[in-house]
């Protein structure tokens, strides 16, 4: 792991962490929704995405791109947490109301 972690640094390890960690929850999902009747397809996929936004931030730190690439990558991240932004926001609500979003 110290290997592993010299050679791509912190972030990335972590998000190659947090990507499989997604990616085996959304694999799992028939078998979760056999076994304990749980759909885990769409929170597997948010995993990866934050997984993946999180890899893209350590590009961005370690490579130190270009302005133009810089931007690029910046405007890549915003619209990949779009879903994200979107989870946080009917969690509140779920919280604060206690009923789902959308009802």
């Amino acid at each position: 792991m110290k290997k592993m972690i010299k050679k791509f640094g912190k972030l990335i390890t972590a998000s190659f962490i947090i990507m499989g960690t997604g990616a085996i929850l959304f694999l799992l999902t028939p078998l979760m929704l056999y076994a304990w009747n749980m759909d885990t397809d769409v929170l597997g996929l948010i995993i990866v995405l934050i997984g993946l936004v999180i890899y893209i931030i350590g590009i961005i730190r370690s490579k130190k791109p270009g302005r133009l690439k810089l931007t690029a990558l910046i405007i890549l991240i915003s619209v990949l947490s779009i879903p994200i932004l979107s989870l946080v926001a009917s969690l509140i609500y779920y919280l604060i109301t206690g009923k789902p979003l959308g009802n």
